[in-house]
């Protein structure tokens, strides 16, 4: 693969021929800050990719909490089993069943020299079903899973040392591009219907593919690599 977004939709064909449809991974950093966010690459609804961000569920969620200590593909509801939730954590499960993402598996992932991730994805058979499609596919989502995640690291930091020109998702980059016509994050969540803090969310991931420092650097660098034309 020559960029993250040609990975992106293999995993997703690949998934969906397995009997999922739609997909989150989650880079896991030990040492991140606690208002650090995190960089995510996802197909979920952007309309709870956003939620999930402004009321910061990533940082409450067992999934990614509970989830690199596994070694084994998981549903997600077991990392909750014997264990209390706490009012955010109720909060999350409810509203995420309300999105229809109630129920899905969670891949561990433990990569080369260390590096964690949590693959996340969701299927339309129940959980029943979803018990069922693991039994048999399990093994392969894992695979696949620890797969994109080499390739992505690797796209990535090739991103970030200059060696290659990263791709931009549809969002991060109409993002940029309003940024580059001199709207604010304000401005930019009013023009395409999401919240100003998704904006930030999205300009951060674009920061970290491109190794830039500040969002300007990003908008100079794009422009020069013919990745947006503001």
């Amino acid at each position: 693969m020559e960029d993250v977004a040609s990975l992106e939709v293999a995993f997703s064909k690949s998934l969906w021929d397995l009997g999922f449809r739609e997909w989150a991974y989650q880079v896991i950093r030990t040492d991140a800050l606690p208002d650090e966010k995190p960089l995510i690459l996802t197909t979920f609804p952007d309309a709870w990719y956003s939620h999930y961000i402004d009321n910061g569920y990533h940082r409450v969620d067992p999934v990614i909490l509970n989830g690199p200590s596994q070694v084994a593909p998981f549903t997600w509801s077991a990392m909750s089993f014997g264990i209390e939730p706490s009012p955010e954590q109720a909060r999350l499960f409810a509203e995420a069943t309300e999105f229809g993402l109630g129920e899905g598996v969670g891949i561990p992932i433990h990569g080369a020299r260390g590096s964690l991730a949590m693959a996340s994805m969701v299927s339309d058979h129940g959980a029943n079903g979803l018990t069922r499609l693991m039994s048999t596919v399990g093994q392969d989502v894992h695979l696949m899973s620890l797969a994109f995640h080499n390739h992505a690291r690797e796209l990535l930091a090739l991103g970030r040392s200059g060696r290659t020109t990263v791709s931009l998702t549809r969002r991060e980059r109409e993002c940029l591009l309003w940024i580059a016509a001199g709207k604010s994050a304000w401005e930019t969540s009013r023009i395409l219907g999401i919240s100003a803090r998704t904006v930030y969310f999205h300009l951060d991931n674009v920061r970290a593919k491109m190794g830039v420092t500040n969002v300007y650097h990003a908008v100079v660098k794009a422009i020069m690599e013919g990745m947006i034309s503001p």
